[in-house]
């Protein structure tokens, strides 16, 4: 997948309020302590996403998610862009599946829809 980002068959937005994101869920415990030798490379990581995608610059705010309104930035910055597709494995977002002509997508079925399903 990250290959195909990088060809620019597909554009990658994040946002400051996204990366913030990325970065707090990544220090979560449970996520830790399934890959401790990763803590190192979160940064690495952060720094690939904002270097190989399109930044958006946090315009919009809604409210949708009331079971966790912290995956309201994905869907504000969805509709700042206009996303085709928002790719999340996240329930919450999942449940929503379109928001504003943003289909809301699991990795699986979006991997299907650009034609790189195994």
């Amino acid at each position: 997948m990250w290959q195909t980002v990088l060809q620019g068959r597909f554009r990658l937005v994040v946002s400051a309020k996204i990366l913030s994101e990325l970065e707090r869920v990544l220090g979560y415990r449970r996520i830790v302590r399934k890959q401790p030798e990763a803590r190192k490379y979160f940064g690495e990581f952060l720094d690939a996403l904002r270097d190989a995608g399109f930044e958006a610059e946090d315009l919009y705010k809604v409210s949708v998610v009331k079971d966790d309104p912290t995956d309201d930035i994905f869907l504000a910055v969805a509709y700042e862009v206009k996303a085709d597709y928002l790719v999340s494995e996240d329930p919450h977002l999942r449940n929503i599946k379109y928001f504003y002509g943003t289909q809301i997508v699991g990795l699986e079925q979006f991997e299907q829809e650009i034609g790189l399903a195994k």
